[in-house]
């Protein structure tokens, strides 16, 4: 019995001073965080593609100071630009109003940080030191855990909450251990199975778009960059359609695999057989550089114009479509003719299920389970993680230019999609 008192003794001793070394020497490592009075109150923050962004106020006693910026914290300032105004008294704040800027997440190092409010004060007996003060973050939000899978190249897990002994927000940098496979990119080839898309003469949309989508898939695998196609080749039986919503569903895939964007693959069609040209569709409030590429790369090295459309038109072959006044009348008006319990639809969504749906709130998703049985659900609808998705109507169908170069030229096409996506990723390397 006194082996025993006493080897437990032993244990009891080594297991104190194992957390007396951790508190003292390994959270030694990290400088404690002295912060103000004074709390900031994050009225929202959310992770689109691989960027985190973050809107908050403070109402600061002391306004007179140099420059105001967020930091992430660990023993060192990792300083973010951030843009800022008055109202009120109160300072509000943002890093971006386009949701795919922000602070890049995937390149953060092993460790854990905190973000907080910085704000630098001059120093009438030393210029040359200013006064700085941390102002912690208090998460308004109903998100108080968001778990972030970086690209396949770094395979680290990012946890952000508000669990520490600062109460602001926290984010812990690990590998990610997981044995389940994520993605960085997913491609959606367009239709597939009884459903063949757009057709005229002897052509239908999958005629074309499941192979162009292996081969862009192909291109990334080549440059390190793990995809998942929501579909392949005889996965859609022919007398079925692929369904878009509910576990394994198209538009739920991309959050399923944490992939960082979305890629959907499709062919126009019109009335007119003059219509013609590329046609690549976004969210809206983003910045408009990886689309503008994808598009200039097709135009610039494949026989494939910028399309005249003019509607919903923001740059030369780029659009973005989100619902109109008109188009949410029209779809409440169509849930009452079907019976449907109405959705959260606004001039906020997008109107293409495949950029709206896999976006998360950012982008209006409103697929909730107020019609389960009628139309699915989707998990993931007002999350606030969401993949940075596009749809590309690569020419017409109805134009004979167009389906021409389909039919010569899918290696260039694949190739100018896949370059743009590599040299997005890669740059944010």
């Amino acid at each position: 019995m006194k082996k025993i008192l006493g080897f437990l003794f032993v244990i009891v001793i080594l297991g104190c001073g194992g957390y007396f070394v951790y508190v003292n020497y390994i959270k030694s490592k990290v400088p404690k965080l002295n912060l103000e009075e004074e709390v900031s109150n994050a009225s929202k923050y959310y992770v689109y593609g691989n960027h985190f962004n973050i809107e908050g106020n403070i109402d600061i006693k002391d306004k007179n100071y140099d420059s105001l910026c967020l930091t992430l914290y660990n023993g060192e300032d990792k300083d973010i630009e951030i843009t800022s105004d008055t109202d009120g008294g109160k300072i509000n704040y943002y890093i971006s109003n386009l949701i795919n800027d922000g602070l890049y997440l995937d390149n953060l190092d092993i460790g854990t940080y905190y973000l907080v409010l910085k704000a630098t004060y001059p120093n009438n007996e030393d210029s040359e030191k200013p006064i700085i003060k941390y102002y912690g973050i208090k998460n308004d939000t109903k998100y108080k855990e968001t778990v972030y899978y970086t690209l396949s190249k770094y395979n680290n897990i990012i946890t952000i909450d508000s669990n520490n002994e600062y109460n602001t927000l926290e984010f812990v940098v690990k590998k990610n251990n997981s044995k389940n496979k994520n993605y960085d990119v997913t491609i959606d080839p367009g239709h597939g199975g009884m459903d063949g898309g757009g057709a005229s003469g002897n052509y239908k949309e999958t005629d074309f778009t499941m192979d162009i989508s292996k081969k862009v898939k192909s291109n990334l695998e080549k440059a390190g960059i793990t995809v998942k196609l929501t579909h392949d080749e005889g996965d859609i039986d022919k007398n079925h359609v692929m369904d878009e919503y509910n576990k394994g569903g198209r538009a739920v895939i991309p959050n399923e695999v944490k992939s960082k964007y979305t890629f959907s693959i499709h062919i126009n069609k019109s009335g007119s057989s003059k219509v013609k040209g590329i046609e690549l569709y976004t969210p809206s409030d983003i910045n408009y550089d990886l689309a503008k590429d994808i598009v200039n790369n097709i135009t610039s090295n494949t026989s494939l114009g910028y399309s005249s459309n003019r509607l919903y038109k923001k740059f030369d072959g780029i659009y973005t479509h989100n619902f109109t006044e008109s188009e949410v009348k029209s779809a409440i008006d169509g849930y009452d003719e079907k019976n449907y319990k109405h959705y959260n639809v606004t001039t906020k969504s997008n109107y293409l299920y495949m950029i709206r749906e896999t976006g998360g709130f950012m982008t209006g998703a409103y697929v909730d389970s107020s019609n389960p049985d009628k139309v699915g659900v989707n998990p993931y609808y007002d999350s606030n993680i969401g993949n940075e998705s596009y749809l590309l109507e690569l020419g017409y169908i109805s134009n004979s230019t167009d389906v021409n170069t389909l039919k010569e030229e899918q290696d260039a096409l694949a190739k100018a999609i896949s370059d743009s996506i590599i040299k997005e990723i890669n740059e944010k390397m």
